[in-house]
């Protein structure tokens, strides 16, 4: 029988699938569910002609959406969840368990642990893997977490400059994440390119990759930091976070809550955590302090790599916003970018699309990012070994 692994990502209000068949890497089914935790949660799933598409309750969480997932599995894929060899969850941070291993007692308890410092990723997934275990209770299921990919910078990149017991203590160092993301870059433009891979979504980051490895980051210990996003601050003197704290007589959990919620896009705009909402308003200031930051960590990059051969846009922003990949670009023409105006209006499927002229000194691509296919070749990766 043929290996058959399901990936499961699973966002704060949010459900999506892959079933792959390993063999050949081919997609059996795949689908996705959008407001968890409401009555009105709506499902679209594929598998070869066949589509569903529905609106339920899911107030429940988790457990009603996997049930939808198992029957369209089950009625409409060969040998039904029967098939189903290994399950891959795109899990994000486990402090110093950043690699794929089984789900057991000892992972959650350490994804519990470092819930405070990835707050909107680290309790959907224990949920959600809960309730998995009740359905496949003899099925391997393995954790590929977002941190992975990073495990090849170096040290002296990854270290933080505080009281070294104190650090080696909690864990406390650059782990980098968005790993399935930045890993399909390295994996399409293979290893003898010198890649910057820029995921610009509802949370983004920038990456170095060399030899088709990861050799830094812009996020570190958490996903809040690096770049602005959504509602996360990103990069901030910790100073401006305790100043904030004493004159405002926050605790912990408020300033956390602040952090995630208060800043971002959001702060900064007022308007909304949506970018093209920000585009829409013509919220310059908002836009030009996004793309200057990407910029800046593409430009860092330089040092760090000696060349760039590609830069690879992905994500929601990454992949449709003419404007911000523009202004990024903009900025890099010391480094030979230049776009091509027409085809920077595309908008691809699929494959990388080349978004750069042919006098640019260095390829700009718009990568539409597979990560259910990372996880997927990470855990029949670690499947095969045990």
């Amino acid at each position: 029988m043929a290996c058959k692994i399901l990936v499961l990502n699973i966002g704060s209000t949010s459900f999506k699938f892959k079933y792959f068949n390993m063999d050949d890497l081919s997609v059996i089914a795949s689908g996705k569910i959008n407001s968890v935790f409401s009555k009105n949660a709506g499902c679209n799933f594929l598998s070869g002609d066949t589509e569903k598409s529905t609106v339920f309750d899911a107030s429940d969480g988790y457990g009603t959406c996997l049930e939808m997932i198992i029957d369209f599995i089950d009625k409409n894929c060969a040998d039904g969840i029967n098939g189903v060899s290994a399950i891959g969850f795109k899990t994000v941070m486990a402090g110093g368990i950043n690699y794929p291993c089984v789900i057991d007692d000892a992972v959650i308890e350490k994804m519990q642990e470092y819930s405070a410092s990835a707050p909107a990723h680290n309790a959907p997934y224990i949920e959600a893997v809960n309730s998995v275990k009740k359905y496949f209770p003899n099925v391997t299921l393995v954790s590929s977490f977002e941190t992975a990919f990073h495990n090849t910078i170096p040290d002296f990149a990854s270290v933080y400059p505080i009281d070294k017991d104190i650090a080696k203590k909690y864990g406390i160092r650059k782990y980098g994440f968005h790993g399935a993301a930045h890993s399909y870059a390295a994996y399409k433009f293979g290893s003898e390119k010198n890649i910057v891979s820029v995921h610009l979504g509802g949370s983004s980051s920038v990456c170095a990759v060399k030899g088709g490895k990861s050799v830094d980051v812009s996020m570190g210990f958490s996903p809040q930091s690096g770049l602005p996003m959504n509602n996360r601050c990103g990069d901030i003197d910790v100073f401006a976070v305790l100043y904030l704290m004493e004159k405002e007589n926050m605790s912990i959990d408020d300033a956390r809550k602040f952090l995630c919620t208060r800043c971002g896009l959001y702060g900064m705009s007022g308007i909304s955590n949506d970018l093209r909402d920000i585009e829409k308003a013509n919220d310059t200031l908002v836009i030009d302090a996004f793309t200057y930051s990407v910029s800046k960590y593409i430009c860092s990059y330089l040092a760090v790599l000696g060349k760039i051969d590609v830069i690879s846009f992905s994500g929601g922003i990454g992949e449709n916003s003419v404007i911000v990949k523009e202004k990024i670009c903009s900025r890099l023409k010391f480094l030979g970018v230049e776009l091509d105006s027409e085809k920077l209006k595309h908008k691809p499927a699929g494959e990388p699309y080349k978004i750069s002229s042919d006098k640019s000194k260095v390829e700009v691509y718009i990568t539409p990012v597979d990560e259910e296919l990372m996880v997927a070749k990470n855990t029949y990766a670690f499947a095969e070994r045990r």
